[in-house]
């Protein structure tokens, strides 16, 4: 089942999204956002046959459909979904990367690292606040991409990510006199 083309087509889908993610004005479409680009990365890393990744993936679409149906209700989340989300994520890791395929890396921490910090970020309903501290885990998944030599493709849809959401500080937060006033 493996196509390039079609992962390929898949991945600049999410690409887009992940990048419209950065310039809503609602944490709520910013939530939806990135559920669709998840959506499409989990067809992409089909496509590439890529299962772990499917995986780590479908615990990401679980948390931001789950924080979405808090933001909707204008409610915050429980600090303990992003408990859940994390060892979820730890745990599918350590099932696949240890019990499974036995291909676990010194440098997973990084990515580890990452996807726990999504796991909190994601609960926090300012979306000031969520552009500020989404840069660090962003710059930490480049960071593992660029050390295991990851697909140039994953690698820049990272790097597109990071300086979306720069110029997204900038565009909000920066330059809107307006916004800071507030």
């Amino acid at each position: 089942m493996e196509n390039k083309i079609l992962a390929l087509i898949a991945g600049f889908f999410a690409m887009a999204f992940v990048v419209t993610s950065y310039f809503v004005r609602k944490k709520s479409l910013y939530l939806l956002f990135q559920a669709l680009c998840i959506v499409f990365l989990i067809i992409s890393y089909f496509f590439n046959v890529q299962f772990f990744a499917m995986i780590g993936l479908a615990v990401g679409l679980f948390r931001s459909l789950t924080f979405y149906s808090f933001e909707k209700k204008e409610k915050n989340a429980p600090i303990y979904w992003s408990f859940i989300f994390s060892l979820l994520t730890l745990a599918s890791y350590f099932i696949v990367n240890f019990g499974i395929l036995k291909t676990s890396q010194p440098l997973d921490i990084l990515c580890l690292i990452s996807l726990c910090l999504y796991a909190f970020i994601f609960r926090i309903r300012n979306l000031k606040i969520v552009r500020f501290t989404m840069l660090f885990p962003t710059f930490l998944a480049i960071l593992f991409n660029v050390l295991t030599e990851a697909a140039i493709f994953v690698t820049l849809s990272y790097v597109f990510e990071l300086c979306a959401n720069i110029v997204s500080i900038f565009k909000f937060h920066v330059f809107n006199k307006k916004e800071n006033k507030e």
